[in-house]
């Protein structure tokens, strides 16, 4: 990672580092909410219009890849479509909300074998960024 932080983004780039430019348009995605397709998009216009040694990451995924050492991921917590409970720590194993009694998961459609949550709560553990 360091060496992406000093590496130009092209030879004779002086204001933009490999990691910063890819950092900067993780920003742009999450800000505006685009879709991966879009991403891709967004980074295959941007590489055509840079000189042709560009080292910008050619996709969503090539630029994921880069960017998990740094360790900034999250924790999915399911919580109640009411806003009543955490299912965490002691109240993992739980089914249903204790306070308004609604259930957890969605009913099964027949074909899905998992649950699925009605709501997800993303937790960023602030440590890792510091």
């Amino acid at each position: 990672m360091l060496k992406d932080s000093d590496k130009p983004l092209w030879d004779g780039c002086t204001n933009h580092s490999k990691l910063l430019a890819i950092a900067q348009v993780f920003t742009i995605k999450s800000d505006h909410r685009l879709s991966e397709a879009g991403y891709d998009k967004i980074i295959e216009w941007a590489r055509s219009i840079l000189p042709e040694r560009n080292k910008l990451k050619e996709n969503f995924y090539a630029a994921k890849s880069m960017m998990k050492p740094l360790g900034l991921g999250y924790q999915k917590i399911n919580m109640c479509p009411n806003f009543y409970l955490l299912y965490y720590l002691k109240n993992a194993k739980l089914t249903e909300c204790m306070t308004c009694g609604h259930s957890r998961y969605k009913p099964k459609t027949g074909r899905g074998k998992t649950l699925v949550a009605y709501k997800k709560h993303r937790y960023f553990p602030i440590t890792p960024r510091l």
